[in-house]
């Protein structure tokens, strides 16, 4: 089937709604004038060309041309032109990117530093590109839950100006659809106290929707509260759905999926319900559902569609759409009921008949996580689940979202997903957690493989991250490779389509060579930092950051979690998924610390740390003596000078029977002020986010793991010295992470609780609830807020504790600060009275620690927790660099012994 008759979406003018809004292109306009400096307002010509040539034989959608609208070098007027409104949105970012040497991303952007006088684009012809898949798309399911469920408009706004800039073309649309859901049953004649026990809180509707979990926990009596959550979520999805037509991004919608409240039952005697399998929260999961072989699946189906078409049409957005998408999961980390052939196929056959009769053009979209269930999936099972599909239109009305095709593709081990259209994915992160991971080797090769392999049936890339703000460039990375060439990129030997050249098929010589992944990490820094920020020492910083943190090549499945996130105990070692293993060089990435934070240094700030040896007098006296502080002479302590200060700190802290004394801790005094330009330069927030992480990483899986290690050590050699050090050291350790973390509004607690408690609002803005019920309102989000973020879950320390864990100022001194505290104290206690560990009554103190954090309750006047930065970041880097680069340093060495 052509491209043209298989993905008609793609045309210029297939709007996926019908609004008035003037021209097609106005909404590019406005962006322009929402981002960019005023002298870049009035300078683009947008223009839509169906007919605009490709780039290539291979590179054929979305294509567009950037040029000089009044001849060569001639700056006043650059035209922008593309085949669709997301050809015209790559474009612009390609001038943005390419010529005027900045970027947006998702932790801040540098259009401030654009240059006054809007530069030209070089030669006479201008550039094209296109994309060689047709569909570009972002999101997860889960993302919505663990980093957008409590955005505004205005956060949702400037991730869609993000995603339009990005040549994304399709995403998930998932917000609000609760909405639509309870309109269905209280039309079966459910009221919303039977629907509140399907419902879930408002940080775990993502799971409810696949059937993993129902109703909610931690806050009773919330039927009111949850409805007038999912009235204000579907008023906001309103505004994102416009704004999607407006730049012609393709939804992908929710549809029924089976899972049905438990009192649908007692209205439909005669129907055959099931129970879902068991998943991770006990009593609240085992989801009832209706079987697609059931008639009344095809019935829900239907009723679904028709109630979500309707209510879009409300708003006055209709779709006018080709072809319709649907999210529909059945699986997600459950088991089918029965499985064997026969029935897979007839399960997933009844659910494309049950779709195509709800609506004619719809598509059914799958992530295939279901499918990395190994043990259960064997190649009969899967082929049977397609097999099915594919009595329909014989699967041409079906996209398979591989979700992880980074590390664990499954495109490759069923032919393509046996013919049915496919895209290859990043996802990279899980639970929006911080660490420092990729495969970038793979992300370089597989997706140009994927692309030329024999089944032909990859239509498209993208990311599909559980959280962001994380590993940016990786996710900039692949949603730029879809735009390079596929000749240019994949090896010479691979044959082009129909064995022609791009000259022969476009009668366009290939003005594109092949990905250079060295200076395309290079371009990406300069165009995040700017020219003078990133210096030859970050580049080669970032060169070594690449080859190290984003080369897993142990088979490592993901994101590796840090000690400090999760319960401290004498063996924190965890296999397999997020584990406690890391795979790098642990001293190459503290020597990239030390050019990353070199490159900061002014001639005062480098006077300032000259003497730092002396401020880690602990480290450097327990190393001399070899770790072992009670074999120190006493008579060391008269030494003269900072010799002998140093001496004395070190004996009163090994002395000592708590923690070191706020007052003694050279970083962990009070808060100063910010003083943003204190420096010869004012680094962008992306360079102090950079600085941030990297700086987290080294302090939470070097020094942190090799401090813990090295108490375990003095625990088990019954040395009492030496456990209170390290153990004193180790709570440093983690009030300086928490100062650090919150240098930057990315790495803070403080937004995630405000956004929380903000989105707990009516959908009527002008109608003000009770004072009383507007704080229990807030305070409900709230607490769904921090329980996805620890126990996630009704209780501590269950399967997924700490599965969302962040490493984020507040949340690190409110929640794993005391318990590393009560951990370390019971350790020395033990120690001193020479007993072993009583792990049970510390887990039992731990417990009570998360459950009284766990039900603390903010102050709307007074947060808790600060939203803005509470100290520069630079200073405080430079701080713990001149504290604890000899130790890091020193425990990166010993690792990798």
């Amino acid at each position: 089937m052509a491209d043209s008759e298989a993905y008609s979406g793609l045309s210029a003018r297939n709007d996926i709604f019908r609004r008035d809004s003037g021209s097609p292109e106005q909404p590019i306009y406005a962006l322009v004038q929402r981002l960019l400096p005023a002298a870049y307002h009035d300078h683009f010509q947008f223009k839509l060309n169906g007919s605009l040539v490709p780039a290539s034989s291979t590179n054929i959608h979305d294509t567009f041309r950037v040029s000089n609208g009044n001849g060569n070098n001639d700056s006043s007027n650059i035209v922008i032109e593309g085949a669709s409104l997301a050809g015209l949105g790559a474009g612009l970012n390609y001038y943005i990117r390419n010529v005027c040497k900045v970027e947006m991303s998702w932790s801040g952007d540098r259009f401030k530093d654009m240059p006054a006088v809007p530069p030209a684009i070089n030669g006479t012809d201008g550039v094209i590109r296109a994309s060689f898949v047709p569909w570009r798309y972002y999101m997860n399911v889960v993302t919505f839950g663990y980093s957008f469920v409590f955005w505004d408009w205005k956060r949702w706004e400037r991730e869609l100006d993000w995603m339009f800039l990005n040549g994304v073309n399709m995403a998930l649309a998932m917000t609000g659809q609760e909405y639509v859901f309870r309109q269905m049953y209280e039309n079966l004649g459910l009221t919303r106290e039977e629907l509140n026990g399907f419902f879930a809180g408002p940080a775990y509707m993502p799971w409810q929707r696949m059937g993993n979990i129902e109703g909610s926990w931690g806050f009773p009596n919330d039927t009111q509260l949850k409805n007038n959550w999912i009235d204000s979520q579907w008023e906001l999805q309103g505004q994102i759905m416009g704004r999607m037509h407006d730049f012609n991004i393709t939804a992908i919608f929710p549809a029924f999926n089976g899972f049905v409240p438990r009192g649908l039952a007692s209205k439909f005697p005669d129907v055959k319900f099931e129970n879902a399998s068991d998943w991770f929260v006990g009593s609240y999961s085992n989801v009832s559902f209706v079987p697609s072989t059931e008639p009344f699946f095809a019935n829900l189906a239907q009723q679904y569609i028709q109630t979500q078409d309707l209510l879009y049409r409300q708003k006055g957005l209709g779709s006018q759409a080709n072809k319709n998408f649907y999210l529909l999961d059945l699986y997600n980390e459950l088991h089918p009921v029965c499985m064997r052939v026969d029935c897979l196929q007839q399960t997933t056959s009844r659910v494309m008949k049950a779709l195509k009769a709800a609506d004619p053009k719809s598509v059914w979209v799958m992530q295939s996580w279901f499918l990395i269930q190994k043990d259960i999936w064997g190649v009969n099972e899967t082929k049977a689940f397609f097999d099915g599909i594919r009595e329909v239109n014989n699967g041409r009305d079906a996209f398979v979202i591989d979700l992880y095709s980074d590390v664990v593709p499954l495109w490759n081990s069923t032919e393509g997903f046996f013919g049915i259209d496919w895209g290859w994915s990043m996802l990279n992160n899980f639970g929006g957690g911080q660490g420092l991971y990729g495969t970038l080797p793979t992300l370089l090769t597989e997706p140009f493989r994927g692309y030329m392999q024999a089944a032909k049936a990859m239509r498209g890339m993208g990311i599909t991250m559980e959280g962001i703000n994380n590993n940016e460039y990786l996710y900039q990375l692949i949603l730029d490779i879809p735009w390079e060439s596929v000749e240019a990129t994949y090896p010479s030997t691979a044959p082009l389509n129909n064995n022609a050249t791009a000259k022969e098929v476009t009668g366009l010589e290939l003005n594109q060579g092949p990905m250079n992944p060295k200076e395309h990490l290079e371009s990406f820094i300069i165009r995040r930092y700017g020219p003078r920020h990133a210096s030859s020492a970050v580049l080669d910083a970032w060169t070594t950051l690449s080859q190290t943190v984003w080369d897993c090549r142990t088979g490592q499945i993901a994101q590796s979690k840090s000690y400090l996130v999760i319960t401290p105990a004498l063996n924190m070692t965890r296999p397999n998924f997020l584990s406690t293993d890391f795979w790098y060089n642990k001293s190459e990435v503290v020597s990239a610390w030390n050019k990353f934070i070199w490159s900061t240094l002014t001639d005062e700030s480098r006077k300032k740390h000259s003497k730092w040896p002396i401020k880690d007098p602990v480290e450097q006296v327990l190393t001399s003596a070899d770790g072992k502080g009670s074999q120190i002479a006493s008579s060391f302590k008269s030494f003269p000078g900072k010799l002998g200060d140093a001496f004395r700190y070190v004996i009163g802290q090994l002395n000592s029977k708590s923690p070191v004394a706020e007052s003694n801790n050279a970083l962990a005094t009070t808060s100063t002020t910010l003083h943003p330009n204190k420096y010869p330069y004012d680094a962008s927030s992306s360079f102090r986010y950079d600085l941030v992480d990297v700086t987290r990483e080294v302090m939470s899986v070097v020094i942190l793991t090799g401090l813990h290690k090295e108490l375990v050590e003095a625990y088990n050699a019954n040395d009492l010295g030496r456990t209170r050090s390290r153990g004193n050291q180790i709570l440093d350790a983690i009030r300086d992470i928490d100062r650090l973390l919150s240098t930057h509004t990315h790495f803070m607690l403080g937004p995630w609780i405000r956004d929380g408690r903000l989105a707990a609002k009516t959908a009527n803005s002008s109608v003000a609830l009770d004072p009383t019920e507007q704080q229990r309102y807030r305070n409900y989000v709230e607490h769904s807020a921090r329980n996805q973020i620890t126990w996630w879950g009704p209780a501590g320390q269950g399967v997924l504790d700490d599965y969302a864990s962040k490493e984020w100022g507040g949340l690190v001194k409110g929640y794993y600060y005391p318990r590393w505290k009560a951990f370390i104290d019971r350790l020395t206690t033990a120690v001193q009275n020479n007993q072993k560990l009583d792990n049970e009554a510390y887990l039992a103190d731990a417990l009570k620690l998360e459950a009284r954090w766990l039900n603390e309750t903010s102050d709307d006047n007074n947060l808790t927790y600060p939203v803005e930065p509470v100290e520069d970041t630079i200073e405080m880097v430079q701080g713990i660099w001149a504290r604890w680069g000899r130790v890091a340093a020193r425990l990166a060495a010993k690792a990798e012994k």
